[in-house]
């Protein structure tokens, strides 16, 4: 994710001159200097140099990381997309610090991530637009209090892994019925695409948009029978809880 930010902000949002990346990965260092990339060899050194401090690690790895930055990152503004971590975490590790929490996804690799974002009561209006500029760079983002960031997570952060196994399940059913896989992958694309194109622009209730495809005793209806049978949207609902309950267990 961190690689995907660098892409698409370097010499739009910043200069590349101005950009500053620590990274432990010796073949993502090599890879960083080739473009140009400056890299410090310590976060230290990076927090020092640096106004906007972009964190992209794991939240398992961020209250060390806290720590050791916390002397140099005073009153300077962190961006963090890490799950389940609080504003409030990062405010008891380092005083004055402004801080913007983002739950990108991972289509920020082509510029299509679907994000949210909060910030706490120190940042100003400015570093709330080039918080958000960053991340519009990669896809679209919303603007959410931060007690729902947990609870957007499944629709978030998440959700292209369950779109894609969804896509995973209907194209191995396809396969298994013959149909080439070329024709099946063209098909579900096209239909993700065009489907959510229509949620987009349609203003219609989803019930109308769903009961549009169907035609009495049709194929449509005949295939949603099995959802209803299998209660889809119970399973629905226990995937997005169990996600956001995680998402709750990682900020503790």
């Amino acid at each position: 994710m961190g690689g995907s930010i660098l892409s698409k902000i370097k010499n739009k949002v910043f200069p590349l001159e101005d950009i500053f990346v620590y990274e432990l990965n010796e073949k993502v260092v090599l890879s960083l200097k080739e473009q140009g990339v400056f890299v410090c060899s310590t976060v230290f050194e990076l927090c020092e140099k640096v106004d906007v401090i972009i964190l992209a690690i794991k939240p398992q790895d961020f209250n060390a990381l806290l720590s050791s930055i916390s002397s140099v990152a005073k009153n300077k503004l962190i961006i963090t997309i890490a799950a389940g971590i609080k504003i409030a975490t990062i405010e008891n590790a380092i005083k004055g610090v402004r801080v913007a929490r983002v739950m990108p996804n991972t289509a920020a690799l082509i510029g299509e991530a679907s994000s949210v974002i909060c910030f706490n009561s120190l940042t100003s209006e400015s570093d709330k637009q080039l918080a958000i500029n960053i991340m519009n760079e990669i896809g679209k983002v919303v603007e959410i209090s931060e007690d729902l960031m947990d609870d957007v997570i499944p629709i978030g952060g998440s959700f292209t892994a369950f779109e894609y196994y969804f896509y995973k399940g209907f194209l191995e059913s396809s396969l298994k019925r013959g149909v080439p896989f070329d024709v099946a992958k063209k098909l579900l694309v096209q239909s993700i695409i065009g489907s959510a194109k229509m949620i987009e622009n349609d203003d219609r209730d989803i019930n109308e948009l769903i009961s549009d495809v169907c035609s009495k005793g049709g194929t449509t209806l005949a295939g949603l029978s099995a959802f209803e049978e299998g209660n889809l949207l119970k399973i629905i609902d226990d995937c997005a809880t169990r996600c956001a309950e995680r998402s709750k267990e990682l900020g503790k």
